[in-house]
């Protein structure tokens, strides 16, 4: 374990800036220079102009900072702090020393779940050196060109695996699998392109509820081991090897089968696993790992299964039905599952991809599009090179249109909002056509009844159906925040400050073309009777945008201390509106170099 991460240490403290853990920039004083007194203590403090001061009484911090246009008003200048406490003055860089100075003074309760997350942060440094390790060894695999290989599935898995190496931009340890060990790492995660055979687990039908039949690719009794005559009375559950391990007490009805079968290889959600000789079938299963926070372990809510199938069949029929969505997206069938009881631990969902219309696709998930290649450059520009004749503006054009034309559509005409993260929103480079859409996993969308309702068109489920009753919301703010937080920042704006960071354009001049999509959508639905007057406070007046609160959620606050109904939609509101007008200067054409875009990546070997 190294003593000093500065990757690391920059993440979690500029996202300690932008979401005010424990109030440290709202209870610090603005930001100023460096006491004369202090000066001598920082090897840099000649190089730092701006300092925040926070802390109590007994432990004062002196952070350098400089001022930035993108998710914060300041973040970490990356050169090392001072840490005032019992008249000494101590000059510290490692994220250990910061998670210290966060747990003076806090509660016990805040105290345990702070050092928690520092194992956390120790398990993502631990996996970033894999990860580079993995990066290294698969360098040749990768830099074969996408659209070369022989199957849109061989295709999918390749863009899953880039993805893998780019970190999420906004969660400090996204790099940790906590719950994985090195080898776990090596067998199971996407950045070593493994493939392994699934466990299974015969289930009592009695006990067992299912939503259809299982696909034709599910093994026989026999397959995995057990009597033939248990298929009168048992059903087969697929199980991850690392929950079948771990499964060390079984409910009653329950038997572990003592063969594997049926071979798979990690998608980038890791706990989805595509069938190797039916690709077109990704499982998804509980996995005993947690990402994104502590609380966020990778078990299978059974209701996902019902409220996933709904959204998928009402998004269905919008696309069929509406002009302005017909040909943007497709969707894949997510029909059948199956779940004994409320046990999150025993249940799985099968995705089934459109096959026959994707022969001629690549499909990309969002997470791989700003991940940097073995040759430096980001693989957008690779993929630009093959679909775009090397235009990456046009590509991006392109993009951002297609994705303000279907999200602010469903927000402002239908009342729906999607929770389409880099994980979930998948980009179709056609062969012939235009950029289009693949949508999966619609389980915690948000759908206002109300506008819904007063759309006029049908609904194929009734809102009664839906399980998950956070899904329904009462008002339009919350599909404004999500559009923000989301389809804006993460799949957006994420992506805009990649392209600056590789001088490929200015921010002013990327942002500014995202603004005029979004303008242009805006009046099209508003010339259609739409309400667009949320949108144009939220997107072009505010001085800040809604900003989603992970690591406080997720990681270091309490459901009861943070209030948060649901942890992956905390909001708080700390981004400049990089939408104004006055965003950025007219002589503002030079690319971005904020420190919380620059090495989202693992770093590259060579």
């Amino acid at each position: 374990m190294s003593t000093h991460n500065p990757y690391l240490t920059q993440r979690l403290i500029d996202t300690c800036l932008r979401e005010d853990v424990f109030q440290i920039v709202s209870l610090g004083r603005q930001p100023s220079l460096l006491p004369e007194a202090l000066q001598a203590f920082h090897p840099f403090s000649s190089d730092c102009s701006v300092w925040l001061e926070m802390g109590t009484e007994g432990q004062r911090v002196y952070l350098p900072v400089v001022a930035t246009h993108y998710m914060q008003d300041w973040c970490y200048q990356g050169s090392g702090w001072l840490l005032v406490k019992d008249a000494s003055v101590i000059y510290q860089t490692r994220y250990q020393d910061w998670m210290a100075c966060l747990q003076h003074a806090q509660d016990e309760e805040s105290q345990t779940l702070s050092e928690q997350y520092l194992e956390e942060l120790e398990c993502a440094e631990q996996h970033l050196e894999l990860c580079q390790q993995a990066f290294a060894q698969q360098k040749e695999r990768i830099t074969r060109p996408i659209k070369t290989l022989a199957n849109w599935a061989e295709r999918a898995l390749q863009a899953d695996q880039i993805a893998s190496y780019l970190d999420h931009p906004y969660y400090p340890s996204a790099r940790a699998k906590f719950g994985f060990q090195a080898q776990d790492m090596q067998t199971y995660a996407p950045e070593f392109a493994p493939s392994f055979h699934l466990n299974w687990l015969a289930i009592e039908r009695s006990l067992v509820s299912r939503t259809s039949a299982a696909p034709s690719c599910w093994p026989s009794f026999e397959e995995v081991g057990l009597a033939d005559h248990l298929s009168n009375t048992h059903v087969l559950f697929p199980c991850h090897p690392m929950t079948f391990t771990a499964l060390n007490e079984l409910p009653q009805g329950v038997v572990k089968a003592p063969l594997s079968y049926l071979e798979v290889s990690p998608t980038l959600s890791v706990r989805t696993v595509s069938v190797n000789q039916a690709p077109e079938i990704h499982i998804k299963v509980p996995l005993m790992m947690r990402t994104l926070g502590s609380k966020n372990i990778r078990l299978i809510k059974p209701s996902t299964i019902y409220d996933g199938h709904w959204f998928e069949q009402l998004l269905t029929q919008l696309h069929d039905d509406d002009s302005d969505l017909q040909g943007l997206y497709r969707h894949c069938n997510e029909q059948h599952g199956a779940h004994l009881g409320d046990n999150a631990l025993f249940t799985y969902i099968v995705r089934q991809y459109p096959s026959e219309s994707l022969q001629q696709t690549t499909l990309v998930p969002v997470a791989a599009l700003a991940s940097p290649m073995p040759d430096q450059r980001l693989f957008l520009e690779h993929l630009a090179d093959q679909f775009y004749q090397g235009d990456a503006l046009a590509w991006f054009s392109e993009y951002v249109n297609l994705l303000n034309r279907i999200h602010l559509t469903l927000w402002l005409k239908y009342g729906i909002a999607l929770e389409s993260n880099q994980q979930n929103a998948v980009v179709a480079f056609n062969a012939k056509g235009p950029l289009t859409m693949l949508m999966k996993d619609n389980d915690a969308a948000r759908i206002w009844p109300e506008r819904f309702l007063n759309s006029g068109a049908q609904l194929p489920q009734s809102f009664e159906q839906v399980l998950d009753r956070r899904i329904l919301v009462e008002d339009e703010l919350a599909l404004g925040q999500m559009y923000t937080t989301i389809t804006l920042q993460l799949d957006i704006a994420a992506i805009i400050e990649a392209m600056a960071a590789a001088q490929l354009a200015s921010c002013a001049s990327l942002y500014a073309q995202v603004s005029q999509s979004i303008r242009d959508v805006l009046s099209d639905l508003s010339a259609q009777g739409c309400d667009t007057r949320l949108a144009e406070q939220l997107l072009f007046e505010e001085s800040h945008l809604y900003t989603k609160s992970l690591l406080s959620s997720g990681s270091l606050l309490s459901k009861q201390a943070s209030g948060a109904a649901d942890i992956n939609k905390f909001y708080g509101r700390s981004a400049p509106n990089f939408l104004r007008e006055d965003a950025f200067p007219l002589a503002s054409i030079q690319p971005s170099t904020s420190s919380s875009v620059v090495e989202q990546a693992c770093p590259p070997i060579d």
